[in-house]
This record gives C-alpha cells, sequence and structure tokens, in this order.
C-alpha cells in the first residue's frame, strides 16, 4: 500500500478545520465548586433585639455553573474534565432549551428572596417568635441566587437571636431549601458543596436527607450530617450526634 502525502492546500483546509473546531463553541455547561462564605459575617443583620457573638463560622456553600448563553469551547471541556472537581453535562440536561441568561437570573434572585423569607420564618418558628412584633431580619449576599442557602440562613438567625453558642468554636457547613416551618429540601450540585466545605475548613456539613444518595464525596476530616428539618441540625450542633441514621455511609462513620 503506497501513502502519498496531502498537497500544501489539504494541509492548510484540515488545519483549518480543526482549529475551528477546537475554538467552536459547544454545547456543554460546567459546573465546578465555588466558595463558602460566613453568613454571621455581614450577610445576616438583626435590629431590634439583642444579637448575641459566635465564636465560630457558619459557612453558605456556592457553586459556579457557566450561564446558559455562556460559549463553552473544546479548552473548557478539556481542562474541566482534568480538574477533578469539575463536571461538564450536556447543556440541556441543567437548563430549559432557548432559556435567556436574564430570564435565569430573575428566576434565581426571586428563589433567593423567598428563601431568605422562608429562613427568617423558620428561625422565628423555632425561636417562639410572633412575627409581627419581632426583630427586623435583613440578608444580603452578592453575586448569589437561588433557594439552597434557606438551612443556613436559619441557622444564622437562631445563633445570632439564642444565648447559647451552638457553634462552640466550629467552622459549620451546610446546603438545603426551607420552607416556613423548618423543613429541608433537596439542592443542586451537592458533592461540589461538599468540596467547598472541605477547602473552607468546615467541620461540619448538613446535607438535606434527600440528597443523600448522590453523595460519593466523604472526605474523612467534615462530618457529613443528613437532616430533614430545622430542628435536627439545631440539635446535632447541640450534642454532636444526629437525631437517627439517615444515610448507609454516615453509618459506618
Amino acid at each position: 500500500m503506497r501513502f502519498s502525502a496531502l498537497p500544501r492546500t489539504g494541509l492548510v483546509l484540515v488545519s483549518f478545520f480543526l482549529l475551528a473546531a477546537f475554538f467552536a463553541p459547544l454545547p456543554y455547561a460546567v459546573i465546578q465548586p465555588g466558595d463558602g462564605t460566613d453568613v454571621l459575617k455581614k450577610v445576616i443583620n438583626i435590629k431590634g433585639a439583642e444579637v448575641f457573638p459566635s465564636t465560630g463560622k457558619l459557612l453558605v456553600m456556592s457553586v459556579l455553573v457557566s450561564s446558559p448563553g455562556a460559549p463553552v469551547f473544546s479548552g473548557d471541556v478539556i481542562s474541566s474534565w482534568m480538574d477533578a472537581d469539575s463536571i461538564v453535562l450536556p447543556r440541556e440536561y441543567i437548563y430549559p432549551p432557548r432559556i435567556k441568561a436574564s430570564t435565569l437570573k430573575a428566576q434565581s434572585d426571586a428563589d433567593m428572596k423567598i428563601s431568605q423569607a422562608s429562613a427568617v420564618a423558620s428561625a422565628f418558628e423555632y425561636l417562639g417568635l410572633t412575627p409581627s412584633k419581632a426583630p427586623k431580619v435583613s440578608i444580603a449576599l452578592e453575586n448569589t441566587g437561588g433557594p439552597s442557602g434557606g438551612l443556613v440562613f436559619a441557622l444564622g438567625i437562631i445563633e445570632k437571636l439564642t444565648r447559647d453558642d451552638l457553634l462552640k468554636g466550629r467552622v459549620v457547613a451546610g446546603t438545603g431549601t426551607i420552607d416556613g416551618h423548618g423543613n429541608i429540601g433537596a439542592i443542586g450540585g451537592i458533592n461540589e458543596k461538599i468540596t467547598v466545605a472541605l477547602r473552607s475548613g468546615a467541620s461540619i456539613f448538613f446535607a438535606p436527607m434527600e440528597n443523600c444518595d448522590e453523595i460519593y464525596n466523604t472526605p474523612t476530616n467534615v462530618k457529613i450530617y443528613g437532616v430533614s428539618t430545622l430542628k435536627e441540625a439545631v440539635l446535632v450542633l447541640h450534642n454532636g450526634k444526629p437525631p437517627r441514621s439517615y444515610c448507609a455511609w454516615h453509618a459506618n462513620q
């Protein structure tokens, strides 16, 4: 069999198409761990009641996801695959078809406001405070949206309004939606958020019970507790034990 070299024009065309393919946008989205923010510093502000100091940190987790309109190139996909903490998924797995980034941001901001209101309501219910006569609580977390900070916001309000120091010098992280009665719901990006907790020095991480089956990231120096209510999370902080075992992996820790 004889092989002949491509003419120079053919080589140029092949090189052009290879480069074009490499730099062409791909229908993927990249998910990677974000940051942990201490909600007890500047995020949660309370007026009209005595606020008690805390000796620890209470972190809300963020996950970075490329927006539906952001181009993702081959180089981005390759570098994300090489990064063990990043995930690359087809864009349609994350976003509805043809959704605009502005629409997504508006929904994310609305979810955050609902989450904050529910966190205040659930914390007040736990503390036995009447909403009409209670202190004024404001929550401000920049460049972050969605409902997953609800559990941590509620714990932060309780920590600030109770004389007992729940954190006892510990770095505690967590995630989970919350309703006005303290029920915790599932969120997305649970394993990425555990990575953020590990990087932020957390020793305790609260996960929604509904997310237990999705968790594969179980670092040995972070205790992961599955909880379904705000009251259960507070009990863990009080005595270091979950009310009952939720996850098979937790039973072996």
